[in-house]
């Protein structure tokens, strides 16, 4: 395992969103620079949060009451996100620069 610790993540995390494979479908979460956070998963469902970044990773904690502590491990298929009590791995597909899917803020 290798897993990206906060001075790779600063540069990959804050202000993009990231295309996560979530059930075989697209998954999309907006990190924004300003700690305000928004997903659509996979069924359609949207949530907005706050997040912050950890020495390696970082933690979501989204309005409805959910939360997520995520490491991301890099290894010769990609890059995947490591729920820190591993419970989930998702794949991450892509990283695209700002609200790239106009999440609601």
């Amino acid at each position: 395992m290798t897993i990206l610790t906060k001075e790779n993540l600063q540069f990959l995390i804050p202000g993009t969103t990231h295309i996560l494979e979530r059930n075989g479908e697209d998954a999309f979460v907006y990190l924004g620079r300003d700690g305000r956070g928004h997903m659509l998963l996979d069924t359609g469902e949207t949530r907005s949060g706050s997040w912050r970044l950890l020495d390696d990773g970082y933690a979501t904690h989204w309005d409805g009451g959910q939360e997520g502590d995520w490491m991301l491990d890099a290894t010769a298929e990609g890059v995947f996100y490591i729920s820190r009590n591993g419970k989930q791995r998702l794949k991450l597909r892509g990283i695209l620069f700002g609200n790239a899917k106009n999440l609601p803020q």
